[in-house]
């Protein structure tokens, strides 16, 4: 049998998951299964991250932090089985939600052929890290990234012009088909100081 080895790659950060399951086995880690806040939504999602890291999640729940602790401790102290689970969905009635975190998430990686592979489909996630975030830095952070994307697509634009595509090719292919959204990336690429 080949053997397979395994790393993970920095990927993306989130600004609010929710966790409704932990599962404690003799390892120092933890798998969470929950949801990952997406653009469009909540998306199911699993998570291994270290004890470490949880506690940090843990203090920034204020309001449900003694009883995910609890819970927690009762479960390490009363292990009789590996692996063991916490369901904080039948204890507490819902998930619980970290919400004023910046989380560093990177997906799992094998390799195949001698090429790194991507696998789980972006439903597994390690969680390298989790600092604090305000609602207001979780916002500023989302504007600046929008604000980025747009840059990049009128510079794609750019680039499509430059290779002579005529106008309505060169929108279509940087995705700045919309009026509005060509009008704000154009602005937000000017404000980048991009415009001679």
């Amino acid at each position: 049998m080949k053997k397979l080895s395994l790393h993970t790659t920095q990927v993306q950060e989130a600004t609010a998951i929710k966790v409704g399951q932990i599962i404690l086995d003799d390892s120092h880690y933890l798998t969470c299964w929950g949801y990952l806040e997406t653009e469009t939504g909540w998306r199911k999602c699993d998570f291994v991250t270290s004890y470490d890291v949880l506690n940090t999640m843990i203090r920034a729940i204020e309001d449900k932090s003694e009883a995910v602790q609890m819970a927690i401790v009762q479960k390490l102290e009363t292990m009789q089985q590996v692996p063991e689970i916490i369901d904080f969905e039948a204890q507490l009635g819902e998930p619980v939600l970290f919400d004023n975190l910046l989380f560093h998430l990177a997906r799992p990686e094998f390799v195949q052929e001698e090429e790194w592979m991507e696998y789980a489909n972006n439903s597994c996630y390690f969680i390298r890290k989790a600092e604090h975030c305000s609602k207001t830095e979780a916002y500023n952070r989302s504007v600046d990234k929008c604000i980025h994307a747009l840059v990049k697509n009128y510079e794609l634009y750019l680039g499509y012009l430059e290779l002579e595509f005529d106008e309505p090719s060169a929108r279509q292919q940087a995705d700045l088909e919309d009026d509005m959204k060509y009008s704000l990336a154009y602005y937000a690429w000017k404000q980048g100081g991009n415009a001679h």
